[in-house]
Order: structure tokens, then sequence, then C-alpha cells
């Protein structure tokens, strides 16, 4: 087999093995997460947009948490899209001035990328932008060891991409948080069709991965000889495909907003990212040295945010973007001792009452 050549179709399947929906619609993130993937950039904006419905009450709750009343008052009532596609009573004018959705690079209809990113039918934001760049840094304990224990040679960048809990470089600096903007005035497409990962010594390139809803994701192989065989745990899977050494990415496509995980099927389970695939483009993760950029932000005011998804930890912090570079750094705090007492307490096995207090009517539980 060439190195060169394209990614490798090992088989087809008739239904997925992996869940239909990404983890954030089953309810099996923690609700900081939640909470980000319910967020709408775009002030006064109402985040329902049909299949996202199964999200539940206590998940939208969360949102409004994250992003600030803001975003919580007004609503987006007559929105483009709102009326079926096929209702005659449509103009024929409203399918030339369809919004813009941005950059599409999943196998879906435009404008139902548009409906989730742009569903105020907003034309592209062109007034004043900065950008936004800074640190993401953690203080406290040091990240406990994973105990996973990984092949020896050719995984040679495994240990530490995932022999810790979370990635640290020099003076705290934090890979893998995933830093968002959110409540600004404007739709700011997204630029790119893909979001694009590699993978080397049975490591990904990084462990957090944010995408725009419409984007899909490339897996590159840069090893020599070995290959992989990534998917999107929680997205449809018809067929796997084979990341050659040295060839054609392998495209994984998420056809909703959700947190999703790439994984590999091949004997790694060690080799896993979380993918957050999002309702705006303002957006990126932290690199080794704990940096990020985001471009484009309309000027004005803007909520902010660093999350690491390893510890499920987060911090949001104001700020007024002005025309040209801005800067903003973060400080996350880990606590090992409270980390294992949860860590404890979720896997303990729930309690079941007495057979002297099943009979017993249930107390009252407080209301709202």
């Amino acid at each position: 087999m060439s190195h060169n050549s394209p990614d490798v179709v090992v088989t087809s399947v008739g239904a997925s093995r992996q869940s239909a929906a990404p983890f954030a619609v089953l309810g099996a993130l923690p609700g900081r997460a939640r909470a980000l993937l319910s967020s709408a950039p775009m002030r006064n904006q109402r985040n329902d947009e049909g299949p996202r419905t199964s999200l539940s009450l206590r998940a939208r709750a969360a949102a409004l948490a994250l992003i600030g009343a803001a975003l919580a008052t007004g609503g987006c009532r007559g929105e483009p899209g709102g009326a079926p596609a096929s209702s005659s009573a449509a103009p024929a004018s409203a399918s030339a001035a369809a919004p813009p959705p941005g950059a599409v690079g999943i196998p879906v209809a435009p404008d139902r990328v548009a409906k989730v990113m742009n569903p105020k039918g907003q034309p592209s934001y062109s007034g004043p932008t900065g950008t936004l760049k800074g640190h993401v840094r953690i203080k406290g304990d040091a990240p406990p060891d994973t105990g996973i224990a990984f092949p020896t040679g050719k995984c040679g960048e495994a240990a530490a991409a995932y022999g810790r809990l979370f990635r640290v470089g020099q003076d705290s600096a934090l890979a893998d948080a995933l830093v968002t903007v959110v409540n600004y005035d404007g739709f700011v497409p997204e630029q790119d069709e893909a979001e694009k990962v590699t993978i080397h010594g049975c490591a990904l390139s990084r462990r957090t991965i944010a995408a725009s809803f419409g984007q899909r994701i490339e897996v590159s192989n840069l090893d020599p000889l070995e290959s992989y065989m990534p998917f999107l745990d929680g997205a449809p899977m018809r067929a796997v495909m084979v990341a050659v050494p040295k060839g054609s990415p392998v495209k994984l496509y998420a056809q909703e907003p959700g947190h999703y995980l790439i994984r590999d099927q091949l004997p790694k389970p060690f080799m896993v990212a979380d993918v957050f695939v999002l309702k705006f483009s303002t957006h990126d993760v932290t690199d080794l040295d704990g940096e990020f950029e985001i471009r484009n932000i309309p000027v004005g005011k803007v909520l902010t945010s660093a999350f690491l998804p390893s510890i499920n930890e987060d911090q949001k912090k104001e700020i007024e973007i002005k025309p040209g570079d801005n800067t903003l750094d973060f400080e996350l705090s880990f606590d090992l001792g409270a980390w294992k007492a949860k860590k404890a307490k979720q896997a303990a096995p729930p309690s079941t009452p007495s057979s002297s207090s099943s009979a017993a009517p249930a107390e009252p539980g407080p209301k709202g």
C-alpha cells in the first residue's frame, strides 16, 4: 500500500454501534459543558431551533448561567426559515435573501447550517472587529497520573499526551482549554470548511477540539508506518475509514451541534479527544504553551470563557473588545482532594431504601 494512497474504507455497516446523537443531547455531559453548547453568540438570542429542543430544561438554565441574563431576554420572532420551505405564502424573493451560513464542509444543506449558526438571518458582520489573544494557566495541585499502560516503541507520544489528567507546560501553561467569546452584536460566519487535527506516535495533536457547526473534522496521520481508524463517537457511522501513514485525512462529520469524542477503532483506547461542535465561530483551543487567539470579534462588551473538559472547570470574564489586538489571560484551579472526592461520589452505587422505609409515603420535595 502506498503511503500516499487515499483513505481506505474498511467496511460498511447498516447502523452505527455508536450513539446516533452527540453526548450533550443524551444528557451525559457535565453542566458547564452543556451550558457552553447551549450558548448563543448574539445578544437577545433565543436558543431554540427545532432538533435541539431535546436538551433538558436544566441544561437551558445552565446556559443562562454561562452567557448571562442578556441572552435570556428578548426573542427572535419571524426568523428566516421559521416557515416550511414549501410554504406558498413565502415570497419568491425570500430564497434569494437567504441568510449566510458561513463555510459549510459537511454533507448537509447550507440553510440547515444557517438556521443554527445564524438563526436571526443577519448579514455577515462588517463593522470594526478585534482579536483576542492570551494565555490560560492553572494553579493548585499537579495533575494525577492516569494509570494507563501505553505500548512501547511506536506509541512514543502517547504517555506525554494521556499520561496525566491534563497537560501542563512551562509557567503553569494549560493545554487543551476551550476558549470562547459570546454575547456580541452581529453574525460572524465561519471562514474555514474544516478543523484539522493530526495523529503522531499514537496521540492526537489536541485533547480538546472545537469546531463550528458546518465544519468537518479532518484527521491526518503523520506517522511513517502506523495506521489508525479514527471515528466520531456520538455521530452516525456507516463506514470505517483508515488514516494511512502520511495519506489523505479522514473526514468526520457532525450532523448537529453537541459534544462528541474522537476515538480509534484499533486497540488504542487511550487515544481520545473531546470534540465540541458549537453554534458560533468565535472560539479557540489552547496549545502546549497555553496560548489562544480568536479573530473577527465585533467590538463592544463580550463574555469570554475558558473551559477544561477533563476537570469540568471554567472561568468567565467580561471584556470590552476594541479594534485591533486585545489581551486577556485566564487562570483555572485544580484541587486534587476535591476532585478525588467528586469522582468517588460519582462512582458510588445509588443508595436503596430499606424495606421499612419503602412502605412510608415519600416526603414532598421542594417546589420550583
